[in-house]
């Protein structure tokens, strides 16, 4: 798949937030995973590709016949199995690039907020169809670059390699796979808001390193800086003083809209082999 993809410090942990924009964040990873959840039936062996901190891989695990978490991190892999391992429940390190199993062993195959990290997308999905039965499904995740980017601007994420738009994602997937339905993850009007106005914060952030000092600082600067600049978007007198929004939002805060997916946060894709 890639030996390149990108051991990211983008995990999230449950109940280890700093903010509220941090927790609708992780809200809005519960939504996807419960769009999925329902896609998948008891007799089912389900793979996720970057199962991250394992919290996703243990809520399919809950509705699978069994199902398998790899990632690149070996700590993330690490971490899980301490946490989430059960007999319906396997995590597996592997090197991002084949994976490690046989043609046509998954009835399902969820990867979500995993595409943007890797340097070839195109063996990526070839790898993933490859373990897919026929007429198995792929779901995936990944942010909306028409949301977060200007037209032909690079990715200001460090970690993310590319960000796709709707069209962009649906051309790339429909290159391997049949009947693919491309939405969008839209947030209820409040937290739509909130998170448009912390994209306005982190441009405004970027916009004072024009010819991107940043990339070419030490790793060990690189996140301290990408540290600060999460903790400059936040508000935080809220999140200091008042973890009210802990209460006040949940999955549900959040919606799959099927018309039109060009300004989500999110595009969601359900496909067939």
């Amino acid at each position: 798949m890639t030996e390149a993809m990108d051991k990211t410090g983008e995990r999230l942990i449950p109940d280890k937030y700093s903010s509220k924009e941090e927790y609708l964040m992780y809200l809005r990873h519960i939504f996807a995973y419960n769009y999925a959840i329902n896609q998948i039936s008891k007799n089912d062996l389900v793979l996720e590709v970057g199962s991250g901190e394992g919290y996703g891989t243990n809520i399919l695990s809950t509705k699978a016949k069994s199902i398998i978490g790899l990632d690149v991190d070996p700590e993330a892999i690490k971490h899980a199995k301490n946490k989430y391992k059960s007999k319906k429940c396997e995590f597996i390190h592997y090197s991002g690039d084949k994976l490690p199993f046989p043609d046509n062993k998954f009835d399902k195959v969820i990867s979500f907020q995993v595409i943007e990290h890797v340097v070839d997308d195109e063996k990526y999905l070839k790898e993933i169809y490859r373990v897919l039965k026929t007429n198995g499904d792929f779901i995936v995740s990944t942010p909306n670059r028409n949301h977060r980017l200007k037209p032909n601007q690079k990715p200001w994420n460090r970690f993310h390699l590319k960000e796709y738009s709707p069209e962009s994602l649906s051309e790339l997937l429909s290159k391997k796979f049949k009947g693919v339905k491309i939405w969008g993850i839209f947030g209820v009007d409040e937290v739509q808001d909130i998170e448009v106005n912390r994209i306005k914060k982190v441009r405004r952030i970027i916009s004072l390193d024009p010819i991107g000092i940043r990339n070419m600082l030490p790793e060990s600067m690189k996140l301290k800086a990408a540290k600060l600049a999460r903790i400059v978007s936040y508000d935080r007198k809220n999140a200091k003083s008042d973890d009210s929004y802990l209460q006040k939002y949940t999955a549900e805060s959040y919606k799959l809209k099927k018309s039109d997916s060009s300004d989500s946060l999110d595009i969601f894709a359900h496909c067939k082999k």
